[in-house]
């Protein structure tokens, strides 16, 4: 039989992995030599094989050795093509950026500085140079110098291939990779589609552990910061880039808040790629807050799964039930107001730390803020201070409270009588509270962010809603790293067919500014999209986020070289009709086949997990913090205005007394 390079190369690196015996590097027609390939220049290129073929035929683990092996030998043989200039047709390296000879040139210099380390870590760890270059090849699998250049031949020819397959296939993997079709049908694809969003975010780090559900505490520094942050927000004299950048507690304040593209992707069968009430709330918010569900993005981001167990529901059932938690700004105003007060203003009593619960801060952050729900910020008055905190007045039983409010059966509950107030504590603090928010409107229109009608989401008739510059509504949650506010840049939802809208196609693109397949409008100015939403006189931070968007796009399918695999096979040119190679091919097409289902289904079950955990998260929050009035470890806001207000006996803050915290 007629040997080439290419076999040879194969046939070692395989007897290396596989660790089978073998008959050195010569290929036989003996036993050992099982598949025969027919190259294109008539050679003979071989997989060699044992008498345990048939038992690494029934395992996924054989099977994914022989897939690894025939794909080398598709790739090696495209580009012995590319080098000779025989190119068959359907093939479809033309346009590969790299040729082979430019390959090996770069492979030669790998070489090089292979040797090049082995020279220094024997100088480093005063060991030889003839060990330390033995552990390289050792690293790489290969036995010599010349296997090693084989080895850097092969590993930039599948990289260039790669690169050269998504150039072909970039629109149809786009599609694939974001889901949905511009009419809002799904795509259809062999494995699970990622639904992106691009997000931005401010954090406020409070780090109390987060499983302290009523009982939680911010020291008075993050209070103030948390304040601040809302306060420049609403006062609409800075951008919100331009407030993560002077507020935010990550790295990403440095690129004005930006997180990135976000996807539904599940990592290690049991997470998402970000914090779990971050990423959750997002989807929540996207998806009770449009005006139509949609099946195949509900699907995707699998909401459309049962979560809550116990009641029966799907996730979106669930959330649509539980609705979104609206604060008025006077919250985060007042916050910051009483960041430091820790005694009481009429006696000057000192609280114990122990006792910090009943601190003004502490009362406003567990009522309001130290709750996993999703929540907005709004400019109505807080009139009744404890409807954020979720009370289900219906079950509480009706009472004649101390200030003389009677509650019969048919009797409405005063808001103070939640408060924990007197009826005149209650008057004195509405009257005060009524300060006209709608004036901090901001200017959006102008490009500031501010308080804006939102009457297709928000039903308050005169209430607004905390928004950034560009109307984009400001997301609230609590995480086990603090408070995030954020804004959705780009929503999955924002699906559309109109050339004249920015597409979800348009907006991850992999193009720059100023080239000529950018995505334009009609009249040939240029979209906003991920890649420039952030403007830039610098041509390399565009190249950046393009190649963020091309990595994103590429990497989404987990079995991306099988696509590159059955393109291969079906156009290298190499004879497959034979019957030594019949038997495997299938396999492996079984294998991939499976592989892709697998894929899919733990994608599907992470998701129903993680949201079924989320939602458990959210009830047993519920549990601590009320299920009736008696019941509920929240201290009531009352004890804020018995804790400010003069003329308060300091028995209000020792045992037995209406403030006092266990």
């Amino acid at each position: 039989m007629k040997k080439s390079k290419l076999s040879l190369g194969l046939v070692t690196s395989f007897i290396a992995s596989m660790a089978l015996t073998a008959c050195g590097s010569d290929v036989t027609k003996n036993k050992t030599n099982i598949v025969d390939f027919t190259g294109y220049d008539g050679s003979n290129l071989s997989v060699l094989i044992d008498e345990i073929y048939e038992d690494y035929m029934k395992s996924s683990t054989g099977i994914a050795k022989y897939y690894d092996q025939v794909m080398e030998v598709l790739i090696r043989n495209a580009f012995q093509q590319d080098k000779t200039g025989s190119k068959t047709e359907g093939n479809g390296l033309s346009g590969v950026k790299k040729n082979y000879n430019q390959i090996v040139n770069e492979a030669k210099d790998n070489v090089k500085g292979a040797k090049q380390t082995a020279k220094q870590n024997a100088e480093t760890n005063g060991t030889s140079y003839k060990t330390e270059w033995q552990s390289v090849l050792k690293e790489k699998n290969v036995k010599d110098e010349e296997e090693l250049l084989q080895y850097y031949i092969y590993q930039l020819e599948k990289e260039e291939i790669e690169d050269w397959y998504f150039d072909k296939h970039e629109d149809e993997l786009k599609k694939e990779y974001l889901g949905v079709n511009g009419d809002g049908t799904a795509v259809e694809s062999k494995v699970s589609s990622r639904f992106p969003y691009h997000i931005r975010h401010i954090l406020v780090k409070v780090e109390d552990g987060a499983k302290d559900f009523a009982r939680g505490t911010i020291d008075a520094d993050k209070a103030k910061l948390l304040s601040s942050a809302v306060q420049l927000l609403a006062e609409g004299n800075m951008t919100f880039g331009e407030v993560a950048q002077k507020k935010s507690e990550d790295g990403s304040s440095s690129s004005y808040g930006d997180v990135g593209i976000m996807s539904n992707e599940i990592k290690d069968g049991k997470s998402l790629g970000m914090v779990k009430e971050f990423q959750l709330g997002i989807y929540a918010y996207d998806a009770i807050r449009k005006n139509a569900a949609n099946p195949v993005i509900e699907k995707g981001l699998g909401l459309d799964k049962k979560a809550d167990i116990k009641n029966d529901k799907t996730t979106r059932e669930f959330l649509e039930a539980r609705g979104i938690v609206e604060i008025p700004y006077s919250v985060f105003k007042e916050l910051g107001d009483v960041a430091d007060l820790e005694a009481n203003a009429q006696t000057g009593l000192a609280v114990e730390d122990s006792k910090s619960a009943i601190f003004p801060r502490n009362i406003l952050w567990n009522t309001y803020l130290n709750n996993h729900s999703i929540f907005v910020i709004t400019n109505g008055i807080r009139e009744e201070v404890s409807a954020i905190a979720a009370i289900d007045v219906d079950k509480l039983d009706p009472t004649t409270d101390a200030a003389g409010y009677n509650a019969g059966e048919d009797a409405d509950y005063k808001p103070h009588q939640l408060a924990g107030e007197t009826a005149a504590q209650y008057d004195e603090r509405c009257e005060e509270e009524k300060i006209d928010y709608t004036k901090l409107q901001g200017n959006v229109e102008q490009g500031k962010p501010g308080f804006m009608t939102k009457a297709a989401e928000f039903a308050g008739a005169n209430e607004q809603v905390l928004c950034d510059e560009n109307g984009n509504v400001i997301i609230g949650v609590r995480s086990e790293y603090g408070i995030h506010l954020m804004v959705v840049q780009k929503s999955i939802f924002d699906f559309t067919a109109d050339a004249e809208k920015v597409r979800l196609e348009d907006y991850y693109t992999t193009a720059i500014p100023g080239d000529s397949d950018y995505p334009k409008y009609a009249d040939g100015s240029e979209k906003e999209t991920y890649v420039n939403f952030i403007s830039s006189v610098n041509k390399s931070e565009y190249n950046t986020r393009a190649d963020a968007v091309r990595t994103a796009i590429k990497g989404f399918d987990k079995t991306y070289d099988y696509r590159l695999y059955e393109h291969l096979r079906d156009n290298s040119g190499i004879n497959l009709e034979n019957e030594s190679t019949k038997k495997l091919l299938e396999s492996i097409n079984d294998y991939i086949a499976i592989q892709r289902e697998k894929n899919a289904n733990d994608q599907t079950d992470g998701l129903e997990d993680v949201w079924q955990t989320y939602v458990e998260l959210l009830q047993t929050q519920d549990y601590f913090r009320h299920i009736e009035s008696a019941n509920s470890r929240l201290v009531p806001e009352g004890c804020k205005i018995a804790f400010t207000k003069t003329g308060v006996a300091d028995t209000e803050y020792k045992e037995g007394g209406k403030c006092y915290v266990k």
